[in-house]
């Protein structure tokens, strides 16, 4: 998400340059948005984050029945790890270690930084993070704004709640149709 708004406001202060040229012979408008907020407001977004929490919520209980699996074979080691022979010892403790092995490629599968959960989220939110960026370049058109800065982004120290047009762009995404998948 960080990233997306990184590239966001990239374009809105490439888009903005000739704005700020010309914006030396008149008055220099500037707003700035909570990108996160606009976001969580969009049509669609609880349909795709409800959709992205059920498909991370079948991953976890399946890494919980591995985990509760793997809890089990050691109980099981440590309860009868007295009267075991080597061999046996030494195989349980592989069986142990590859089911370990196996959780943690599944959990990096699936959770790590190039894992499907991240891959899914992507895929479900990328045509709203799209809609959202094309209301927001349509208000700064509009609005006559020179840049809008996004408080996620870190840019912005402080600002006038005045410039703060979060809302505005919020009440333009809502009045428009939640984006097709």
């Amino acid at each position: 998400m960080r990233s997306m708004t990184v590239v966001f406001v990239a374009l809105v202060i490439g888009l903005a340059l000739p704005a700020v040229a010309s914006a030396q012979e008149t008055s220099l408008k500037i707003g700035y948005i909570d990108s996160e907020e606009i976001i969580k407001a969009a049509p669609g977004y609880t349909e795709a984050n409800d959709a992205f929490n059920r498909t991370a919520t079948a991953w976890r209980d399946s890494l919980d029945a591995k985990r509760t699996q793997l809890q089990t074979l050691f109980d099981e080691y440590k309860a009868q790890e007295v009267i075991l022979s080597p061999e046996n010892k030494t195989e349980k403790q592989q069986e142990m270690l590859g089911l370990e092995q196996e959780i943690q490629q599944y959990f990096q599968a699936k959770f790590g930084q190039e894992g499907e959960a991240a891959a899914k989220q992507a895929e479900l939110m990328a045509p709203i993070i799209e809609r959202v960026n094309e209301v927001i370049e349509q208000t700064r058109r509009e609005g006559s704004y020179a840049l809008i800065f996004d408080l996620n982004d870190g840019a912005l120290v402080a600002g006038d709640p005045a410039l703060n047009i979060t809302q505005q762009v919020i009440d333009r995404l809502r009045s428009q149709p939640a984006p097709s998948r």
